[in-house]
């Protein structure tokens, strides 16, 4: 079969679904959707169930439910979700036109935060894809942070999340580099998602409604990267009364209005920005002037119906001087590097059904990406400047047939433009322009088989078809697969083929990366591929004890990699590279003695081949364990301990010196005593490890209300014993630098 013969042929699935007419249908649709009764807010993964029968349905990201072809009767129907009332109404179905059916469902106080433990364990058994989790707002503000609350934080609790350091946010996901993960805000591809140095994400939690993170074998949905998605959905604005929330901790200060503007639509704004720099130098331990802000808006609109229109905008900038100390002849000089980044995105998107089963959702977006480095007073490093820009439009559909099985496709036309500008070390400035169409498509399909559930499709890259990139292997299958054991017991498997063309530019023996410079890998180099293998088993333990158990193989069939042994200059600068990980996870969440629990555990090895030796990369981390407890001593107040342990990160150590004669003359006498500088030779790559890593957070969580104000006061302790870890070792004098050590923070709340 010819590869045109296949696209067409995938063409025809996708055409067919969208357009199929339940002409047989003999009962009637139920649709809807459900939502906050106060603020109008949508809810998104509600449970809609009709009583006494096997008919059900879930809302998605759109807070739309559809139940096809109910046969004719008199019903109880009911909503629910956890921090709602459930809520039941009647409806009489008649052959014949389809019945409309809102929920609107007022919100319960949170007043013991054990059923957001609940909550997450009902999503984790409930939820249908492998290696996928979902994280509310309201646990990402559970989890004890330094100095201020995080998502990306957060999410270094799952099983197969590591991070090289305590300090940054970045996170490596099974095996997989930093720039292997693709980050999503509303569909919104993010390229920067940290502020300076990683230090925390562009993403305020009070933006987020939930976050969806997919570690392996993502659905067909998403491509571009290798390793995990992390797509994060904002939350409307209230639509029933203008509110604001302001908040002061030690290292930034934040503003957040929104409100109504007219009948049926709403806004938010959220401003946030650095406030004092003390407490910045006391986490990466340096003087470093820093200055940074994130500026978040949305403004929606819902229509009868279920259609609803959005917008969103995002601006993230950082700036940062360092200076640095460079040893010349006669002494030292200090010189002074600039850095500066910014991220601009921002999306419009429509959703409605259209006809009687087809939901959609366009979209058009922007996102861009731009990071300068100055270093005129200095030649290393070089002054350089990165951008990304891309335009692009995203189609998503879904059709729900007769047998209540789910047909989903979806499109996206992607036009990035990626400039790359540096000084090489000779003084001569490099340009390197790429622009190209990304473009794909993708078909799902879920079907419930007695005891099995099938979730099959494919991810077309046909964009790096067109340009001869990838050829057949831009067809990249699919495949979820679970069985019902007993109760809610399920065992489950995955498998994925996965490509990447655009990645970071990096050292990766650098111990903290500061400035990552986007760009397309050339021509000459096959695109990033790896192939995913998961296989798990998950379900109630008891009625308040949940339990996942994954094991996972990710190959790694081409890699972009370093050339460590580049001798000449003509030798190549990269290398293609071919790698492998491999491990298993556990994740239990209980409650007992009055207190939630929750314990994550990770097994791991990663291998990456260079051609010419096999090392482990720096974020190889044999065994990792993240516990946490919460405890409510009395109402409105949360007590949060979190004790985290990691086996040692690989590292390469000094062997020591030798003289290195530089033979500076034509004669004998000028070096016939030379010693020649030292030059220090190093061991085998990443062959030792550093000192196990942990250490145990705790934080104080106190709900207040003056007058018509509520605020919340927070109390944060890092690393509570001070517990010495070690973050590297200096290669001239072999000292030792630490990672962040005992670290007390406040911050305040204030919001009507």
């Amino acid at each position: 079969m010819t590869s045109s013969t296949k696209h067409g042929l995938f063409a025809l699935i996708v055409l067919h679904c969208a357009f199929a007419v339940p002409s047989l249908a003999q009962g009637v649709d139920v649709r809807g959707v459900v939502s906050d009764s106060a603020t109008s807010q949508r809810i998104p993964f509600a449970n809609v169930l009709v009583l006494n029968t096997s008919w059900g349905a879930s809302t998605n990201s759109s807070g739309f439910y559809l139940i096809p072809n109910l046969p004719p009767g008199e019903y109880e129907i009911a909503a629910s979700v956890i921090g709602f009332d459930r809520k039941v109404q009647r409806v009489v179905v008649s052959r014949g036109k389809a019945v409309d059916l809102d929920f609107q469902l007022a919100a319960r106080p949170v007043e013991n935060p054990e059923v957001l433990v609940t909550a997450a364990r009902e999503m984790e058994v409930s939820q249908v894809t492998t290696s996928m989790h979902l994280i509310e707002q309201k646990e990402v503000k559970l989890v004890p942070a330094t100095v201020q609350q995080d998502i990306f934080q957060s999410l270094k609790l799952l099983p197969g999340i590591v991070s090289t350091n305590d300090v940054s946010s970045r996170f490596f996901v099974r095996g997989g580099g930093a720039d292997q993960n693709l980050v999503l805000l509303d569909g919104l591809k993010i390229f920067s998602p940290f502020h300076t140095m990683g230090i925390f994400s562009v993403f305020d939690p009070d933006i987020v409604q939930n976050v969806e993170l997919s570690t392996g074998a993502f659905p067909p949905e998403y491509g571009g990267r290798l390793s995990s998605v992390v797509n994060i959905t904002s939350r409307d604005g209230r639509s029933d009364r203008l509110s604001g929330r302001g908040s002061l901790n030690l290292l930034s200060s934040k503003l957040q209005l929104e409100g109504p503007a007219i009948s049926g639509t709403s806004w938010l704004v959220n401003v946030r920005r650095s406030t004092f720099s003390d407490a910045f130098k006391r986490l990466v331990n340096q003087d470093i002037p820093v200055s940074f802000y994130d500026v978040f808006s949305k403004f929606d609109a819902q229509f009868p119906g279920g259609a609803k229109l959005d917008f969103s905008f995002l601006s993230a900038s950082d700036k940062l001087n360092l200076f640095q100390s460079i040893q010349k002849f006669g002494g030292s000089q200090t010189s002074q590097v600039n850095y500066l980044w910014r991220t601009t995105a921002g999306s419009g998107s429509f959703s409605d059904l259209i006809g009687d089963r087809v939901f959609v959702q366009l979209s058009i977006y922007y996102s861009g990406y731009q990071a300068n480095r100055d270093s005129s007073s200095t030649r290393t490093p070089s002054s350089t400047t990165n951008t990304v820009k891309e335009f692009g439009l995203r189609g998503l559909g879904t059709y729900y047939t007769d047998s209540r099985d789910l047909c989903m496709f979806g499109f996206e036309f992607g036009f990035p433009t990626i400039n790359y500008k540096l000084i090489n070390p000779a003084g001569k400035p490099l340009q390197f322009n790429d622009s190209f169409v990304d473009g794909t498509a993708w078909f799902r399909y879920q079907v419930h088989l007695e005891r099995w559930l099938l979730d099959v499709g494919i991810h077309d890259d046909f964009g790096s078809l067109v340009a001869g990139e990838l050829g057949l292997q831009s067809l990249q299958p699919r495949v979820d697969v679970s069985y019902e054991l007993f109760g809610n017991w399920k065992a489950k498997g995955a498998f994925g083929l996965c490509s990447q063309r655009v990645i970071t530019l990096n050292n990766e023996d650098e111990v903290m990366s500061i400035f990552d410079a986007w760009i397309k890998i050339p021509a000459n180099f096959p695109a990033e591929k790896a192939t995913h293998f998961v296989l798990g088993l998950n379900g109630n333990v008891n009625a308040a004890t949940s339990l996942n158990v994954e094991t996972y193989y990710k190959h790694y069939t081409s890699l972009f990699v370093y050339n460590r042994n580049k001798i000449f200059a003509s030798d190549p600068d990269y290398l293609t590279g071919t790698g492998h990980s491999y491990g298993a996870e556990v994740l239990l969440r209980t409650r007992a003695w009055g207190i939630d629990l929750y314990g994550a555990y990770a097994l791991s090895w990663t291998r990456i081949d260079d051609g010419s030796s096999e090392y482990y990369p720096q974020y190889d981390r044999r065994h990792n364990l993240n516990l946490l407890a919460t405890v409510h001593p009395i109402n409105d107040m949360d007590v949060t301990l979190r004790w985290d342990y990691g086996s040692g990160l690989p590292y390469t150590a000094n062997l020591g010196y030798y003289d290195r004669l530089m033979l500076g003359g034509a004669t004998w006498d000028p070096f016939q005593l030379e010693t020649g500088p030292a030059y220090l030779a190093l061991g085998e790559k990443n062959a030792w490890r550093l000192p196990p890593y942990h250490r145990l957070d705790a934080s104080i969580t106190y709900r207040l209300a003056i007058g018509g104000l509520k605020g919340t006061v927070e109390g944060q302790i890092i690393n509570v014993y001070d517990n010495i870890n070690v973050f590297y070792f200096d290669r001239n004098t072999g000292a030792h630098t630490d990672m962040l050590r005992f670290f007390p923070s406040v911050s305040v709340t204030l919001e009507y």
